[in-house]
């Protein structure tokens, strides 16, 4: 299954706990999710990412918001923006490099965020 648009849920229980999915939708079936539960660490550096209170650190919180960002984006890139110039040879490559860059810039942020949770 290929990024067409990926997405991260989060879950918290009574208890604090907080548990994240990744969520990607098919080209074939976009109105079916495909759902993976990513495991968190129970380590000591893991816990940092959350307070007393069960709330994300504000710097997880924003590995999340930028991960989700880069993932709409993406997902336009490859659905809109690249259909759209599919006439104008410049701007198909222009937008070849960007899409490129994106995944480069998701597959950093998910990895990152992964060692925080």
């Amino acid at each position: 299954m290929s990024k067409e648009n990926e997405e991260v849920l989060t879950t918290t229980s009574g208890e604090g706990e907080t548990r994240f999915m990744v969520c990607k939708t098919t080209e074939e079936n976009k109105s079916q999710k495909l759902c993976m539960d990513v495991e968190s660490k129970t380590s000591k550096s893991s816990n940092q990412a959350m307070n007393e209170k069960g709330m994300l650190d504000n710097n997880t919180y924003d590995l999340m918001e930028q991960l989700l960002v880069e993932n709409r984006s993406l997902w336009r890139i490859k659905n809109n923006y690249k259909n759209d110039s599919a006439m104008d040879n410049e701007n198909k490559e222009l937008w070849n490099f960007i899409e490129k860059d994106k995944e480069e810039i998701v597959k950093l942020l998910t990895e990152k965020l992964r060692e925080r949770l």
